[in-house]
């Protein structure tokens, strides 16, 4: 008899939901049963993708209108977001016992992992962020003050699982690096990235772009909707004078926008693109946030990367940061983006070193299979 597996994805940035499709995808080949829940526009992507997802009230921080991860304002809501919280757990606990699922498999979502043990569940969590630290300006009292609310109550909370698996590198090669080392949290396991595999066909601007014989750019936007305008604003302003020497695709990362790509002065551009994976692998060059799942994407495809991360984000900082000391990405802060500077990255990143480094750690990252270690703990948790 196959497994019945309740997958829960936290609601904001599309990343969690990428990667769970993908582990829902090799359930269902399998003849397992798979159902989800999510917030927002992460539950619109994921009952698109042919899943049934019960949809929960968002609970997310907050941004400013820059885009940058607001501290102060996120503090503020606190009291809502709690509601909020507790409202998810209590429609997670009808949810799992309506489903009747084998185990749990919970993706940064705390209210599911927490329904899970009220109904006696067995439990997993995917998690790529444990601790929440700041730096630069966000790195004050009331960025410690979360960041010791987050790190203490809630790492206890996440050892509620069977066992966490973390969806990078091992040491000395770990992405999420300030994310996660030094954590107070046990029953962790490096199961290597989580890939997302696509196998849609190219559409006529993927197929010219990867005709072109200038270097090529994949622009792509990602994160929550608040932090998505002015990123997208700068891509299209960039493209349009990088574009005398740069092939350039921008992907606005909306997943209600159009699928059609559209042609702009600087290049093509996607509300939405459903071909990422092939953009990734005809770039020379990607451009995006500092979000896990992509970074984790670009070295797999074996690109070096421009970085742009959410500012005051802790998770993209210290992402953007390691990947730029291993030598695979360069970074730059929203504030110091200027065409001059972006193209100063693109030279430096198309010179030898950086492509070696990505070899290397894609090489190594090869040798990890993070599907098939978890749906093997899935298996052995209901045997």
């Amino acid at each position: 008899m196959g497994l019945k597996v309740y997958i829960g994805c936290f609601g904001s940035g599309l990343g969690h939901a990428s990667r769970m499709l993908e582990v829902a995808s090799e359930l269902t080949k399998r003849g397992d049963v798979v159902e989800f829940s999510s917030s927002g526009e992460v539950a619109g992507l994921i009952g698109r993708s042919g899943y049934k997802c019960n949809l929960l009230p968002l609970a997310d921080v907050k941004y400013t209108d820059s885009g940058g991860f607001s501290v102060k304002q996120t503090l503020a809501s606190t009291p809502a977001l709690i509601s909020r919280t507790y409202r998810q757990v209590a429609l997670e606990s009808s949810n799992i016992i309506r489903f009747g699922p084998s185990v749990v498999l919970s993706d940064s979502a705390l209210p599911t992992l927490l329904a899970s043990r009220l109904v006696r569940v067995p439990a997993f969590t995917v998690l790529n962020q444990l601790n929440l630290g700041g730096s630069g300006d966000g790195d004050g009292p009331a960025m410690r003050l979360l960041s010791f609310g987050t790190s203490t109550a809630m790492g206890r909370l996440w050892e509620l699982s069977r066992e966490v698996f973390l969806p990078d590198l091992p040491p000395p090669y770990t992405i999420s690096e300030r994310n996660l080392w030094g954590s107070n949290v046990a029953k962790t396991k490096y199961v290597g990235f989580l890939g997302v595999s696509g196998r849609a066909e190219p559409d006529l601007a993927a197929v010219e772009f990867a005709s072109d014989k200038r270097p090529k750019v994949f622009w792509q936007v990602s994160g929550p909707p608040g932090t998505r305008s002015a990123m997208v604003k700068r891509a299209l302003e960039f493209s349009r004078s990088l574009a005398r020497r740069y092939a350039i695709v921008v992907t606005g990362g909306s997943p209600s926008s159009g699928h059609e790509a559209s042609r702009f002065a600087g290049g093509w551009f996607y509300g939405w693109c459903a071909i990422p994976e092939f953009y990734f692998g005809a770039a020379d060059i990607v451009v995006s946030r500092a979000g896990h799942g992509t970074i984790c994407q670009a070295i797999m495809a074996r690109k070096p990367s421009l970085l742009v991360p959410i500012p005051n984000q802790p998770e993209q900082e210290g992402n953007a940061e390691k990947a730029e000391r291993l030598g695979i990405s360069k970074r730059l802060e929203q504030d110091a983006l200027t065409p001059e500077a972006v193209e100063a990255s693109f030279e430096e990143l198309l010179g030898g070193r950086s492509r070696v480094m990505v070899n290397k750690l894609a090489h190594f990252a090869s040798s990890f299979d993070a599907k098939k270690e978890i749906l093997r703990e899935l298996e052995g948790a209901v045997i």
